[in-house]
């Protein structure tokens, strides 16, 4: 496991400087374009005088990132998986702009405080408690945080990590990435939503009747306004 979540490490960084840097990069036919599955999972507020973003981490962005690197084995994948599937995983950071372009931080404290994670059914959801967390994830999440910090400085010292249960009082899971269904995240009184599934997981559609080609998750052609095959 040690050698799995090292090899994460390097993964997680690579990836986030590659998504973060300036050049553009374009996945092969058939593959999942990482650029766009981080871009789909970050959500940002639009208000000019906040700095607030919720990134969540779905299972499929551990997978996509681990295809890049031949020596971890499957088992070694499905392993490290095991040990965040229990929960939702979301880093969320919060401030505000001032005047002069200064950004003033909210603590980690406060954004548990004010954070719940909303399930498709409305239910809500508060960040588990460290009594909640089994040790390995704890220790995994803190070798990461330095990557943030190392990367984005003051911004990525203010980004935090929190973690949810994966499944509603149904026991359904909440956030599936491929699957046909919707959540959110709440922070501070707004709602930061994703609705599932994810476009750049599922296989692109060509319609039927005009030939446009659709994202995989659509029901009907946006041109022509034809059904879309499930």
């Amino acid at each position: 496991m040690k050698s799995v979540v090292k090899r994460s490490l390097v993964l997680f960084s690579g990836v986030i400087f590659i998504c973060g840097s300036l050049c553009m990069t374009f996945a092969q036919e058939g593959q999942v374009d990482i650029n766009a599955l981080v871009q789909e999972t970050q959500k940002m507020s639009q208000d000019a005088d906040e700095m607030t973003l919720i990134w969540w981490i779905p299972e499929e962005f551990w997978q996509v990132s681990f295809e890049q690197d031949p020596g971890v084995s499957a088992a070694e994948v499905e392993e490290f998986m095991k040990l965040l599937r229990p929960f939702v995983l979301v880093v969320a950071v919060d401030g505000r702009i001032g005047s002069f372009g200064g950004i003033t931080y909210k603590s980690e404290s406060s954004i548990r405080g004010n954070i719940r994670l909303i399930d498709s059914g409305g239910g809500l959801h508060r960040p588990l408690n460290d009594e909640n967390i089994d040790a390995d994830t704890k220790n995994f999440l803190a070798m990461i945080k330095p990557v943030f910090v190392n990367m984005l400085g003051q911004m990525g010292e203010n980004m935090h990590f929190i973690l949810f249960p994966a499944k509603d009082n149904n026991g359904q899971r909440i956030a599936v990435a491929k699957s046909k269904s919707s959540f959110a995240v709440r922070l501070s009184g707004k709602d930061f939503t994703w609705d599932l599934p994810l476009d750049s997981l599922v296989p692109a559609q060509i319609c039927p009747k005009c030939q446009h080609k659709c994202s995989g998750s659509w029901n009907f052609c946006p041109m022509c306004g034809t059904a879309l095959a499930k």
